[in-house]
């Protein structure tokens, strides 16, 4: 009889225990998923403040009439730079259509580069010289002058095109130091010592 008691009292102190330990277990998992909420509701993004380089380039000439004069491409980004231009020459009407014939230089119109361009294998002139961000690149065009006007057809169907000269400016920076020799292998050319300036130029395909 004594026993039995015993026993029961102890079972009963048994389960008071039990129940007080799961729960302590849920208040605190539920401090802790509390917490983990709060942090992750407080928590702020944090902001990337590196701005990359970028090159940019514009254009820069003189126009007179028929005469385009010290045409020059200026560094317009942020950042020490290797300069190249494309010249366009094309017959255009009034509408922007170009005909297919390409102007014949010397005869249609006469053009002078200036010293400090090469003439790549891509048809690109690069300039000689690294550009400073802010700055331009010596002439490219001196003086580019146009003789005349073509006319295609007779009559009401008659066309007249007028010649075009558009200059196309690109530009990468200039480091790492073979930047050249990597991104504009399609020129032909290959920077010798990037740290000359003007550039000592190797034609590396003849």
């Amino acid at each position: 009889m004594y026993r039995g008691k015993h026993q029961r009292r102890y079972s009963r102190r048994s389960n008071k225990s039990l129940t007080l330990l799961v729960s302590l277990v849920l208040i605190l998992a539920l401090s802790v998923s509390g917490t983990v909420a709060f942090l992750v509701a407080r928590s702020n993004a944090v902001d990337n403040k590196f701005t990359p380089s970028q090159v940019t380039t514009s254009v820069v000439e003189n126009l007179s009439e028929n005469t385009k004069s010290n045409v020059v491409i200026k560094n317009t980004g942020d950042t020490d730079a290797y300069i190249r231009a494309a010249v366009v020459v094309t017959w255009k009407d009034e509408n922007g259509n170009v005909y297919g014939e390409k102007p014949v230089a010397g005869t249609d119109y006469t053009i002078k580069i200036g010293d400090g361009w090469k003439l790549g294998a891509d048809n690109f002139y690069y300039y000689s010289s690294t550009v400073a961000a802010g700055k331009p690149t010596g002439a490219l065009i001196e003086s580019c002058s146009t003789y005349q006007t073509k006319v295609v057809g007779t009559g009401n169907n008659a066309i007249t095109y007028y010649l075009s000269v558009e200059i196309i400016g690109s530009g990468i920076q200039n480091k790492p130091a073979n930047v050249f020799n990597t991104e504009w292998a399609s020129s032909g050319l290959k920077v010798n010592d990037e740290k000359t300036d003007p550039m000592q130029w190797t034609l590396v395909n003849k």
